[in-house]
């Protein structure tokens, strides 16, 4: 009889992926996962792949359309022996038309000397309902803003480059009139930039719209952008020319971050608002002019098989859900600028007045290898909830996994949980910087934090809670953390556990790889069990 500890649990199409010749299966490992060996997966009975204990996931591509699949999918113990299965089945999407922008009517310039800005938007204007929009391979096609549009595909195998001029990201009197969100006199679109609404430059592929009268209601839906080629943004020297266009401090104050002109005025490499059924997959994203991937009060993401990159980028933040709902992302490689996964969710005040939290988010199977690592905050005044990240590798980064809000933030971070993963350092923490805005009533909270059989590499204080502790009562906001099965591979004189203003803390099996215990700093405001 199979042990149904030994099978897959919910083992389901990842949300979004469905098309008509490919979708991508998502599985989490069975409970019973300590003598795992990995997956055969069989389509229709045929044996399609064999995957990886941390490969809970597989794209499946040159189906038929309008086709009924079976995928099963079989665990396997450490002798490699089949100890039980789940199964799913799907009908695939029928087939839609296909608009390569290079061919007629559109005619876009595929070597990149002339910009193809208006031909690629009248393209995705024209495209059909589940149609989709090609830059074919080899075409190099020159763009400024795109603003794309519901229950599309825009297919880039070819090198979507975006222009290095500011003016290419503003709306006109010709372009606005197909846009329905807010636009000021400068051209500029209303979004969110470091927890803040404002008006911003466009970015180089945007959907959907801002409605401050209603940030639930979706603008855009099922949007996919998908490829085997490379969508590149104008870099820093972009972002700078934009900054520079709104250098005033006195006329544009709202621009400045971190005493820095201009820098929430620009924007994004990959912009989505208020956009639900979102699929991202396949493409090299690279160069953006600030953050790379920002998506703005949206429901329902699916990104994999990416690869982000923003090295020399001022603030390149790589992939940032922000007061955003069920965010997924696995099979992803990140080596950025900044912060390779920054999960927001406004700023005092208006994110405490907004009060829209980034909730059910999972991260797994990817790699953050450069950067500062991953961070949830500090922007974060509308809450976070219900993280999972399982199975990723978060090396030669600043900070590894950093949980961070200022003491005026309000709002909270809770429900976040770290298994199988291999991290520099982790830390729930105050920080001072990005601190503009009135304060809110009530100190920020984290809560029910969970480290389970994961290695840390890194050396100094590799763990750091520091919580806030109320004026009032004198207790800490930094309450239920728990480490499990936590080894500190790199045994420094300055390795080390910091604890202050915490409780509730508990240290199960916490150890140098060598066996020996880990320094604890614990300070009179830090309460902690430590179970060897």
């Amino acid at each position: 009889m199979t042990d149904s500890k030994q099978i897959v649990r919910n083992l389901q199409l990842a949300p979004a992926t469905l098309q008509s010749r490919a979708v991508t299966c998502i599985w989490e490992k069975p409970q019973a996962k300590a003598n795992l060996a990995g997956y055969h997966v069989y389509c229709n009975d045929e044996f399609v792949a064999l995957r990886k204990p941390a490969q809970t996931h597989l794209t499946l591509t040159e189906l038929t359309p309008d086709t009924f699949y079976r995928i099963r999918v079989v665990t396997l113990d450490a002798q490699k022996q089949a100890v039980g299965e789940s199964e799913i089945t799907f009908t695939t999407l029928t087939a839609a038309s296909l608009l390569d922008v290079t061919a007629a009517p559109y005619f876009a310039d595929a070597t990149g000397k002339t910009s193809s800005t208006t031909r690629l938007q009248q393209a995705i204007f024209d495209c059909p309902k589940g149609g989709t929009v090609l830059i074919p391979s080899g075409a190099k096609i020159l763009s400024g803003a795109l603003q794309l549009k519901s229950n599309i595909t825009f297919q880039v195998d070819g090198l979507l480059q975006g222009s290095s001029q500011p003016k290419d990201y503003v709306y006109t009197t010709v372009t606005a009139k197909n846009y329905a969100g807010q636009v000021n006199e400068e051209g500029l679109i209303l979004n969110r930039y470091e927890g803040w609404e404002l008006y911003c430059y466009r970015s180089l592929l945007n959907s959907g719209y801002l409605e401050a009268t209603n940030r639930q209601k979706i603008t855009c839906e099922n949007v996919r952008i998908c490829g085997t080629g490379t969508i590149r943004g104008g870099g820093d020297a972009l972002g700078k020319a934009m900054r520079q266009d709104f250098s005033d401090i006195e006329k544009y104050p709202q621009y400045v971050s971190d005493g820095r002109p201009g820098r929430r005025v620009r924007g994004r490499l990959l912009n989505f608002i208020q956009t639900k059924n979102i699929h991202l997959t396949g493409v090299h994203l690279e160069n953006p002019p600030g953050w790379t991937v920002h998506f703005i009060y949206c429901d329902t993401v699916t990104t994999h098989g990416v690869a982000i990159r923003s090295r020399g980028v001022d603030n390149g933040d790589g992939w940032d859900p922000d007061s955003s709902r069920n965010c997924l992302i696995f099979d992803t490689t990140f080596d950025t600028g900044d912060d390779c996964i920054a999960i927001k969710s406004g700023k005092n005040p208006e994110g405490n007045r907004i009060n829209l939290p980034t909730e059910n988010v999972r991260i797994f199977d990817l790699a953050m290898l450069g950067g500062h690592g991953m961070a949830i905050g500090s922007e974060e005044s509308g809450g976070v909830r219900n993280v999972i990240l399982q199975d990723c590798r978060v090396e030669n980064t600043l900070f590894g996994l950093e949980l961070k809000a200022h003491p005026d933030r309000g709002g909270f971070i809770e429900n976040v949980h770290v298994l199988d993963c291999q991290l520099d350092r982790f830390m729930a923490h105050s920080v001072e910087y990005n601190s503009d805005g009135a304060a809110a009533p009530t100190l920020p909270y984290f809560k029910n934090l969970t480290l389970t059989d994961c290695t840390l590499t890194g050396a100094g204080q590799v763990v750091e809670l520091a919580g806030f502790l109320d004026p009032q009562t004198k207790k800490s906001t930094l309450t239920a953390v728990r480490l499990t099965n936590v080894t500190l591979t790199n045994p420094t004189e300055t390795t080390s556990i910091y604890l202050t203003a915490c409780e509730n803390v508990q240290l199960h099996h916490v150890r140098f790889a060598t066996g020996q215990p880990v320094p604890l700093r614990q300070s009179s405001t830090a309460q902690a069990i430590v179970v060897e």
